[in-house]
């Protein structure tokens, strides 16, 4: 029943629009019978970045500072290592256990711990087994890539992680590919 009234009205259709087709003028128009029209928008989009945000982005990034590996290696070699200067990779515990870390550095995993920039010293002590970086600290971040050390060191500017904040772009794919000493978890 549906599509016999479904065949009608398509048949109706077609008859109007061969009608129009036939009376109109011969220049050719795709679909005479049916309006052009605009669809109606239910929003408005601005791409104008908020005040608060454009503010943050500059501070996090201005705050951090970029290490070579070249710098890194100094850091790690030297005869007298900074207390001050702390290594930190945001990775996951899974992933030190297969491919091993910096010499020296300390374990942040970012992804299922992001909540660890904003907790107190004793608990963040507790939970990692290494002390809270204070403000007299400069902490270092790096992880396989570089995304993660990134949004690490905005997460370390916001919540007042350390004094100072840096971070390592070449990152684990970098130390590993230019032979960098490996340091393996137990």
């Amino acid at each position: 029943m549906a599509s016999k009234r479904a065949l009608s009205t398509l048949a109706t259709s077609l008859e109007r629009l061969a009608i129009s087709r036939a009376t109109s003028s011969s220049t050719f128009s795709p679909l005479p019978c049916m309006p052009l029209r605009q669809p109606k928008r239910h929003f408005t989009t601005t791409l104008v970045r908020r005040k608060d945000d454009s503010d943050s982005n500059s501070q996090s990034r201005s705050k951090s500072t970029v290490y070579a590996m070249s710098d890194i290696q100094s850091l790690i070699t030297s005869s007298k290592p900074d207390p001050h200067r702390i290594l930190v990779d945001v990775r996951e515990p899974s992933e030190l256990q297969s491919t091993g870390k910096i010499p020296g550095s300390q374990n942040l995993p970012i992804k299922s711990a992001p909540d660890a920039f904003f907790l107190g010293p004793k608990e963040f002590e507790e939970r990692f087994g290494w002390q809270k970086p204070g403000p007299n600290d400069e902490v270092i971040f790096y992880c396989k890539a570089g995304v993660r050390s990134r949004a690490a060191a905005q997460l370390a500017g916001q919540a007042g992680f350390g004094g100072k904040i840096g971070e390592f772009p070449g990152s684990w794919v970098e130390w590993e590919g230019r032979g960098g000493e490996v340091e393996r978890e137990k």
